[in-house]
Parts: C-alpha cells; structure tokens; sequence
C-alpha cells in the first residue's frame, strides 16, 4: 500500500513558508538587536537630594517591569556626569543639572529632557534696589560647592 502523498497545495506551501520565513527573522532579530538590559545604574547626586527621591520613583517603576535600577550616589552634578564619562564605571544614565558639560560630552552623551526646575537664589548686599534680573549682568561671578555644579558662573 502507498503511503498518501504530501499535500503540495499552494495554501501549505505559503503557509509553511511564511513560517520559516518569521523563524529566521525571530532568530535574527534576538541576535543582532538583543533585548534591553534588566539592569540598569544611574547616578543620581546626592542620598537625599531631588534627583536621588526621583531616582527612587524610577527604580520603583522600573521594578514593575523586571528592570532592576541601581542608584549610585555622589558628591553632585560633576562627579555624576565624570561617572558617565568612565564608561568602567557601569553608569549608564545620570540625573543631574544643566550647565555642567564640557563641549566634547555633545559627542556622547544625550540629555532626554529636565525633570524639574532648580530654583536660583541670588543673595545681593547693595542700597540700591533691583528691579531686573539683567542688572546683574556685570556683577562678580558667584561660587558653589565643589562637586555640585560649575565652580565659577556668570550671569
């Protein structure tokens, strides 16, 4: 007795085709364009300041879809983005304050946008009275702290 011939309509064959077809591009995709990594670490300034709580609120939310987040903290903005320049250092994103930069960071590092806005304060010992921010444009440059935004900035 024959054994039945396979069917060779043109239905199977399109559909066996497309099959193999997706399988190799399943297999292709998963190799050359892997999948995000569940781990993530991120500088975030000082334990305690706005962009550590925001850190927090990322890792709890993160947690939520299996991504770890590692928060690392430091002394502030400068040794947040000296972490990401170290690409030994394992941090891979950073949440700090605009104006920190060097002119070759725009080569390699991308800002996805502000959190939230960083109050000025301006301490002024003067008789005369301020009635615009642009008064202040010749004064001396004011200081911070080391390690926590620019040495030197001028208004």
């Amino acid at each position: 007795m024959s054994a039945l011939p396979w069917p060779r309509s043109p239905f199977v064959i399109v559909i066996l085709s497309a099959a193999f077809v997706l399988a190799a591009l399943y297999v292709i995709y998963r190799l050359v364009d892997p999948l995000p990594p569940r781990r993530l670490e991120i500088a975030a300034g000082i334990a305690g300041s706005g962009y550590d709580n925001f850190a927090k609120q990322y890792a709890r939310i993160l947690a939520r879809y299996g991504v770890a987040l590692e928060i690392r903290n430091s002394a502030g903005a400068v040794e947040d983005l000296d972490l990401l320049r170290d690409p030994g250092s394992g941090v891979q994103a950073a949440l700090t304050t605009f104006g920190v930069t060097l002119p070759d960071d725009a080569n390699t590092l991308y800002s996805l946008g502000g959190i939230f806005d960083a109050a000025i304060y301006i301490f002024y010992r003067n008789p005369e009275p301020i009635t615009a921010f642009a008064q202040f444009r010749w004064q001396t440059p004011f200081h911070r702290d080391a390690g926590n935004g620019p040495a030197l900035a001028h208004l």
